[in-house]
């Protein structure tokens, strides 16, 4: 009878035992799952700020490839090209200049020197678009990506970066418009500054025809960048509001 009494009791402690590593287990899992998803939702936050940073970027390369290539249509009319410059279709419509950018006002209608040499000034420089992505280099490198459940976000936040990489790489090869335009102008024996102190700029730069030509391709690069521009702007104003729907849930 005492042999029946230990053992049932033996039986019980162990399931008491059992029991407890259970709740035990379960417990961590609970504290591991909540400790993941706090630091998906620090990662998610930060990556937020990232694409905020992104958006105004794109503002501002939008602005400026804007600007160029309704430079290159005024320096070509005031040149008198007998007909307008043909765009590839891929490239999209000719992009709206916006009256507060980089000449603080519409495109003259008539010969301004002011307005040529500022398009000059930035017809031969150029502003690069990089997306931030240290933020979700960590994100996937900590593997927290892999633990992050929204499928379809997590998808359209890897086609930005894709779409990013593809419509914006090579911005600083030696083939872009841009450096090409910068060693016709040295090559033809200007400065960069010429504009600024020749008496007839459009008329002694355009006389050109390689200086032409290169003008003709920024306007086609230039109005793919803006228009790829507006759309990645629209595109990361949903993105951020559904990531931060996405945080506030937890």
């Amino acid at each position: 009878m005492k042999t029946g009494k230990y053992l049932k009791y033996a039986i019980g402690e162990i399931i008491l035992v059992v029991i407890g590593i259970l709740i035990a287990l379960q417990i961590n899992n609970w504290n591991e799952r909540n400790t993941i998803q706090e630091n998906i939702t620090a990662q998610v936050s930060a990556l937020i700020l990232d694409l905020k940073r992104d958006k105004l970027s794109f503002v501002e390369v939008r602005g400026f490839h804007a600007f160029r290539v309704h430079s290159v249509l005024y320096l070509m009319k005031q040149y008198g090209s007998a007909k307008d410059p043909v765009i590839f279709a891929e490239a999209g419509e000719i992009p709206v200049l916006s009256e507060t950018g980089l000449f603080g006002g519409p495109v003259p209608e008539t010969y301004d020197k002011d307005f040529i040499i500022r398009s000059f000034s930035w017809l031969l420089r150029y502003i690069p678009m990089t997306a931030r992505i240290n933020t979700m280099e960590e994100f996937k490198n900590t593997g927290l990506l892999a633990h992050f459940k929204n499928h379809e976000l997590k998808t359209r936040i890897l086609d930005y970066y894709d779409a990013v990489s593809f419509a914006f790489e090579g911005d600083d090869r030696d083939t872009n418009p841009t450096e090409m335009l910068k060693k016709t102008f040295t090559a033809k024996g200007f400065a960069y500054s010429e504009a600024a102190v020749l008496d007839q700029p459009i008329e002694i730069l355009l006389s050109e025809p390689t200086i032409r030509a290169i003008l003709i391709n920024i306007i086609d690069e230039s109005t793919f960048r803006a228009n790829m521009s507006s759309g990645m702007i629209e595109h990361l104003e949903q993105l951020i509001q559904d990531l931060e729907k996405e945080n506030q849930k937890g």
